[in-house]
């Protein structure tokens, strides 16, 4: 009879399983689901902490094109003409136009009493006249001692012939021996006598009219130079009445009427409203790119002007470089003396260059970090601007053409690199 193989069998214990084996497959799955979480919120919403409503903000797509550098100022419609007059004496002034009062080149508009320089001219002119009346009469000296040294010289030309006649008469007694010899040689010196005194009171007769003629030019030009004093005094009282130097109106009153005022002080002006010009006050950080001849659209109200500038300050007052604006076309009766405008310079014109429009980011984000818009989030980047216009902003490095870009204020990201946009 067969046995059963049960005798042959041997039983084997398995092994308990360890905790950390039992409960190993969990671990790895929530590990792996932990990992995947991780990585979707990197992927999706790295250091996203902070959410910004997204309709609050401005938004801009980076182009390529033409970038007009320009700047906007503030300015003010000038006459191109306006002089101001100043008082060139001591005295008082008396002023005879109101300011706003219509003006005519050449019209009286204010006098300047000064009774020290009209006493001064009296006095000069007097001098003169006494200079003048003393010429005349050292002239009249000097004509009477030539006539009575050429009455000298007449005399002795005439002793000159009755020598000669003398001598040609001894002569002629000498040879028939009717007088001595001894009155012939006084003859024959009496003619040299005679001929030497002619010849010396004809050299003092020139010599007294060279005199005449030295003392005539020495008293001109003593003359000349008093008139001349006196022409000058004459100008200053002259320029007493203070005309008007272009038609137009008058401006304002610099000093009181019938005030004391002194050489130099400023009286009034004059405006000239035939030509009117634009004077912009540009920020002193512009000042180095001004240039005469510039273009420069000027916007009054509704009325635009173009013109260039024709002449830049060479100091800066509170921080502002006045420049003048000469207009290529205008119409002067539309114009208004200190009516107030908006102009627009262009300093500088860039072909193809990336650019983006201009908006608060530019300061806010110290031209250095922009914040891309890419999905639902804005992405921190690091940027270079360039020139600015206006309306555009140049991007020198860290952009690429189409780029959506956040262009209001940056204040508000706190510097985050990313930002969740709701």
């Amino acid at each position: 009879m067969i046995q059963g193989t049960s005798q042959q069998d041997h039983i084997i214990q398995r092994q308990a399983k360890s905790a950390l084996r039992r409960f190993f497959p969990s671990i790895a799955i929530v590990s792996t689901l932990i990992v995947l979480a991780v990585v979707l919120f990197q992927s999706f919403g790295e250091g996203a902490s902070l959410v910004l409503p997204r309709n609050q903000m401005q938004f801009a797509t980076v182009q390529r094109g033409d970038l007009v550098r320009d700047i906007s100022v503030q300015g003010r419609i000038v006459a191109a003409n306006a002089p101001t007059l100043y008082s060139q004496e001591i005295g008082q002034v008396q002023l005879f136009k109101q300011p706003g009062e219509a003006v005519t080149e050449g019209d009286l508009i204010a006098t300047i009493t000064s009774p020290a320089l009209q006493n001064d001219l009296q006095q000069q002119e007097a001098v003169l006249a006494g200079m003048q009346s003393d010429a005349e009469r050292a002239e009249l000296e000097a004509r009477y001692q030539q006539l009575d040294m050429e009455q000298v010289m007449n005399t002795a030309q005439i002793n000159l012939l009755a020598a000669r006649r003398e001598l040609q008469r001894a002569r002629q007694s000498i040879e028939f021996g009717v007088i001595r010899q001894l009155d012939f040689d006084i003859a024959e010196d009496n003619l040299t006598t005679s001929e030497l005194e002619f010849d010396h009171a004809k050299r003092k007769v020139e010599l007294a009219r060279d005199m005449l003629n030295f003392e005539q030019s020495s008293r001109a030009q003593s003359i000349h130079r008093q008139q001349l004093i006196v022409d000058e005094l004459q100008r200053k009282v002259i320029a007493l009445n203070i005309t008007a130097p272009v038609t137009g109106q008058l401006g304002n009153w610099l000093v009181e009427q019938q005030s004391h005022v002194l050489p130099g002080q400023p009286l009034l002006t004059v405006i000239d409203l035939s030509q009117y010009e634009a004077e912009l006050a540009v920020p002193e950080s512009y000042a180095r790119d001004l240039m005469a001849g510039q273009q420069v659209e000027v916007q009054l109200g509704s009325q635009q002007l173009r013109g260039a500038i024709s002449y830049i300050a060479p100091e800066v007052r509170n921080s502002q470089v006045s420049a003048r604006v000469r207009f290529t076309e205008a119409d002067s009766s539309q114009l208004r003396q200190s009516q107030r405008l908006t102009a627009r310079v262009i300093l500088e014109h860039k072909a193809d260059v990336l650019k983006i429009a201009r908006g608060d980011f530019v300061s806010s984000g110290g031209g250095r970090q922009a914040y891309q818009v890419i999905d639902n989030q804005a992405v921190r980047k690091q940027v270079q601007l360039g020139a600015l216009s206006v309306q555009w902003v140049e991007i020198l490095d860290g952009a690429t053409e189409g780029e959506q870009w956040v262009i209001s204020n940056l204040s508000d990201f706190k510097d985050q690199n990313r930002v969740n946009l709701n």
